[in-house]
């Protein structure tokens, strides 16, 4: 197990919010055999987010994820690699890396942010 704890070089705000994480089968490269996990922040910055899922995740994996950031505004939807997990009693701590990809909310996030630190 890893200490996930010095992964990241910018800030971290400590922020529980509700993520949507799309899962594809491993057994098959089919895109339309894939399953969503609701999953909750542990903490998150402008490059990263903390997830605690109940699912594994193969390290290395690039997933979609999206954000409901606020109750009532529009989800910010990314793309992200996980880097790490740790494996923890009933759940799994999961260390996403989020990719400055087109066709995402990444500049929605990175101000999202900016603006609470």
């Amino acid at each position: 197990m890893t200490d996930s704890s010095d992964k990241r070089s910018e800030m971290r705000v400590s922020e529980e919010t509700t993520f949507y994480v799309e899962i594809y089968s491993q057994e098959n490269d089919d895109s339309s055999d894939t399953r969503v996990i609701i999953c909750n922040s542990l903490d998150i910055s402008a490059n990263g987010i903390q997830l605690q899922m109940d699912a594994e995740v193969p390290t290395g994996s690039i997933l979609r994820v999206c954000a409901d950031m606020k109750p009532g505004e529009k989800e910010l939807y990314l793309v992200g690699e996980v880097r790490w997990v740790e494996k923890e009693e009933d759940h799994y701590n999961i260390g996403f890396a989020l990719y400055d990809a087109e066709n995402t909310d990444i500049s929605g996030w990175k101000n999202l942010i900016a603006d609470i630190l």
